[in-house]
């Protein structure tokens, strides 16, 4: 049900009407604020003798929208960049407010969008009135927060802490080479760990300028290959283990570092890091990168490889979800595919791409 500002008070109070002069009237309040609002809005209780009703403006609900930029593109309409870089069409008259770095968007246009809003600030606008607070609409886009960065020495000492591997590693000398697991092992700089849980795998997030933005820490069964998620999902993150409080982790996507080996290849992206690096291995032709989630699909993360060819393998019940943010990320510049190969599969939700080459 809609949520109106004025609604009739529900009380037992009764003021006397302006019509009839009978102390019938029900006043309108303000849910908001809890007043009633002037003595000429309201409802009189004898609807057949009198029958006066005057209700207040409905108003509209609108939520508070940050953004990038807001230019004007005709009288009707604005172009909208929102914080993840994706551009949005929206109509003038739902734009209710505005300043240089974010506005009113009527509820009603928002339930049509794809913008998340329901957690944003919200409030009422009683008229139809639009009010600029400043007319100037080329935002400049808010400096980045810098992120921190682990040491290339502390992957090195961990490295030859672990030269045993790890369980994830040894899944994939059940199904590969030696040799063929050795090199994807070092492509990726995968590192064993008993941080948390003995013979976990770390995931290095290195960038394009060979940073490690972060380093994720999963644990496989060694038989399966399969995470471990029972009795909780075995996650976390090494600035955690070696309690660096000050930390501030700001993710890449894994094997980003890749991109510069070959300049020509395809970079194929998938949600998993296991995947990602199996995948390496069936199929060497493409640059193999995930994005750790299935939200991870963004713009700051995509950012690096904007100007290259890029194809997506969704896990089973993604494809739609990717397919809308390919179609969003290609309106603003980057050439990505999506493959349907494993939505056509029979298999459940979850089921990747390495899963679908090992069924082969």
């Amino acid at each position: 049900m809609e949520a109106f500002r004025y609604s009739l008070d529900k009380s037992s109070k009764k003021f006397v009407c302006p019509n009839c002069n009978k102390k019938t009237f029900v006043l309108y309040i303000d849910t908001e604020t809890g007043n009633y609002l002037t003595t000429d809005f309201g409802k009189c209780d004898r609807e057949q003798n009198c029958n006066y009703h005057k209700a207040p403006p409905k108003g509209k609900k609108a939520y508070l929208i940050e953004f990038l930029g807001l230019n004007s593109i005709s009288d009707k309409a604005y172009k909208l960049t929102d914080l993840n870089g994706i551009i949005l069409i929206i109509p003038k008259s739902q734009i209710l407010e505005q300043s240089k770095t974010d506005c009113w968007i009527s509820e009603w246009y928002l339930r049509t969008s794809t913008i998340n809003y329901l957690s944003n600030e919200s409030k009422y606008f009683n008229t139809d009135e639009v009010s600029f607070v400043n007319e100037n609409r080329t935002i400049p886009q808010p400096p980045k927060l810098k992120g921190s960065y682990h040491s290339l020495d502390l992957l090195v000492t961990m490295y030859l802490e672990n030269p045993k591997g790890n369980n994830l590693t040894e899944f994939l000398k059940s199904k590969f080479t030696n040799e063929e697991v050795f090199n994807a092992m070092q492509n990726y700089f995968i590192t064993g760990t008993n941080h948390f849980w003995n013979d976990a795998t770390v995931f290095w997030q290195i960038n394009d300028k060979t940073l490690i933005q972060g380093a994720k820490i999963m644990l496989y069964d060694r038989f399966t290959g399969k995470r471990i998620k029972e009795p909780y999902n075995h996650i976390n993150w090494l600035h955690k283990a070696t309690k660096e409080p000050d930390f501030m982790l700001c993710q890449c996507l894994f094997g980003l570092h890749r991109i510069n080996e070959d300049y020509q290849k395809t970079i194929a992206i998938v949600e998993s890091e296991k995947t990602a690096i199996m995948m390496s291995i069936f199929i060497p032709d493409y640059i193999w990168i995930a994005t750790g989630s299935k939200q991870n699909l963004k713009f700051n993360l995509l950012k690096p490889i904007k100007k290259r060819n890029i194809v997506l393998f969704p896990d089973k019940g993604e494809y739609t979800n990717w397919l809308n943010k390919t179609n969003e990320l290609n309106a603003i510049g980057f050439k990505i595919a999506v493959s349907d190969l494993i939505e056509q599969t029979d298999f459940e939700n979850g089921f990747d791409l390495a899963d679908y080459y090992l069924n082969l």
